[in-house]
């Protein structure tokens, strides 16, 4: 599986191991996949590109399926597809008492909404889904600006501004990150670290992907750029590729995120400052906007899933040796403090619920929270799965 704080791992228990269920079947006719648990998002994608089909796949190439799914999964293209449990169409479930629950919006209608977001509490083994698929954005383009840390607060107030200019099928994000080969030492004094925007569009015609992110050209520091890769055509496949840089395996990591309504220039700040100090050269912040003008949860359907706002800030502490564990974590436990007041919630999936498990209620709006509560007692009245947010 893959958790970046240990979900699965309690002293007493059990940990079942479903890295066997690994199938994809595929029905391009009817735009739908079954796929098991254990499946990756770069495994799924790949299997579906020859059909001219996407799904909205973790950034990480790695995630397997079931985990990200239950979470929410926010991947690829989400402003326009959405998070991606909101495309879980039906799942099999086995539940407490042993039995087999086949899941849809006809029959366990409650324990579909669950699946939609509950996160690692969620009460049972999900050992299929049925997935929406998509049709594969026929000029997918990468846009790429690299600035001085320094002026990530003047980024991020002026992609403040644009973001709801922007129709939902761009992604645009700021990384703090370390700086490629190439400007390395021009960031010497950020600590190595550079401000990154990056906007990927998923249209169908390089003209309108070229007109679109054009709007990155009126950022107001563009005479500071480091350097740019414009309107670069690129596949889901590649995509996936770069989140394998940015988040390596065989780490040690640490990772905490926030929804925020608060200006991105005060949360980029903040980044900045604590990035400056940062004991490892591969840790990672990133503030993702969310682009169009419609209320996406407004349309999308009914789900535990349900926490969102005008930007999500994640960051994550990621370094090798096991003797830097201390400096790491108490770097990435300050920086995670002086963000906090930004925060009207967060997200289940890269939230440090173990540490404050009060970050796992304010990953849904209060009914939903409730919800889970109530279902919880139904279908698993003896705390048969352990609920990450109070044991451990």
């Amino acid at each position: 599986g893959h958790s970046w704080i240990g979900f699965s791992l309690f002293d007493g228990s059990l940990l079942i191991d479903l890295g066997r269920l690994n199938q994809v079947s595929i029905d391009p006719q009817s735009r739908t996949a079954v796929i098991h648990p254990a499946v990756t998002g770069q495994a799924l994608n790949q299997q579906l590109a020859p059909h001219g089909l996407a799904f909205p796949v973790g950034h990480c190439q790695t995630v397997p399926m079931s985990g990200y799914l239950l979470n929410g999964g926010l991947g690829w293209n989400w402003n326009t597809w959405g998070p991606a449990c909101f495309s879980i169409e039906a799942a099999n479930v086995v539940l407490a008492d042993g039995s087999l629950a086949v899941v849809n919006q006809e029959q366990h209608a409650d324990l579909l909404w669950a699946i939609r977001g509950a996160g690692p509490g969620f009460f049972g083994v999900v050992t299929q889904y049925v997935l929406k698929l998509y049709p594969v954005p026929r000029a997918i383009t990468a846009t790429t600006y690299y600035y001085p840390l320094e002026r990530i607060e003047e980024v991020g107030a002026w992609a403040e501004g644009i973001a709801g200019q922007l129709p939902r099928e761009v992604e645009l994000t700021i990384f703090c990150a370390q700086a490629p080969p190439a400007f390395a030492e021009q960031c010497r004094s950020s600590n190595g670290f550079v401000c990154i925007l990056s906007a990927t569009g998923f249209f169908d015609t390089p003209d309108k992907a070229a007109v679109t992110l054009s709007l990155l050209e009126t950022c107001p520091v563009i005479f500071e750029c480091l350097g740019k890769d414009v309107n670069q055509p690129t596949t889901m496949d590649t995509l996936l590729d770069l989140g394998g840089r940015f988040w390596p395996e065989l780490h040690r990591c640490l990772a905490d995120t926030l929804w925020s309504n608060s200006p991105p220039k005060q949360q980029l700040a903040t980044v900045r400052d604590a990035f400056l100090q940062g004991p490892s050269a591969k840790s990672l912040a990133l503030c993702a906007f969310s682009t169009g003008v419609e209320n996406r949860m407004a349309v999308l359907p009914a789900a535990a899933f349900s926490m969102m706002a005008g930007t999500l800030l994640l960051c994550y502490a990621i370094w090798e040796q096991p003797e830097d564990d201390g400096v790491n974590i108490a770097w990435h436990r300050e920086i995670v403090a002086a963000l906090d007041p930004f925060a009207v919630g967060h997200y289940v999936g890269e939230s440090d619920i173990i540490a404050e498990p009060v970050r796992a209620e304010r990953s849904f709006v209060p009914a939903n929270w409730q919800r889970l509560q109530s279902l919880r007692r139904t279908y698993d009245p003896d705390g048969l799965f352990h609920e990450p947010y109070t044991a451990g």
